[in-house]
């Protein structure tokens, strides 16, 4: 099990817990409602961290994250807001200019470097909806 203490720990510390354990032993938190939000909010909250406001300044955009296989069926929402060269984590309202659909585990590979985000997209891993402009810049937009 996790090596954390999930209820106590802050989103960093969480990222910086599960981006090192192994690829099983995330699945199986992945599968615990209770564990997979905190640590799915973790990585959220990473991918935040990772945003370069100087990569942009001229962007005014809402992205969807949509993270599948949700214990029960259904995905797990969330909304990127890209505006005045700033990137926030709000609840999913308006209407996206792209949403992306991933799974938890090839999210956490992304965050961590593991593998790119065009390399999950060329094995359908990682859709992207809507403005696939702005979609080849997440790059650019985020260090992954």
């Amino acid at each position: 099990m996790s090596p954390i203490d999930l209820e106590s720990a802050s989103p960093a510390e969480i990222y910086e817990a599960v981006a090192v354990i192994e690829e099983d032993e995330f699945e199986r938190m992945m599968e615990r409602p209770e564990q997979r939000q905190r640590v799915i909010d973790a990585l959220v909250d990473h991918m935040v961290g990772l945003f370069r406001a100087e990569q942009a300044e001229d962007i005014d955009a809402r992205i969807h994250l949509k993270l599948w296989d949700r214990p029960g069926g259904g995905y797990d929402h969330f909304e990127l807001r890209i505006a005045d060269g700033a990137c926030e984590l709000g609840e999913p309202g308006a209407d996206p200019d792209l949403t992306l659909k991933v799974r938890p585990t090839d999210l956490r590979k992304l965050l961590t470097g593991e593998t790119g985000a065009r390399r999950l997209a060329l094995k359908g891993r990682l859709r992207a909806i809507g403005d696939l402009g702005l979609g080849m810049k997440l790059p650019d937009l985020f260090s992954f």
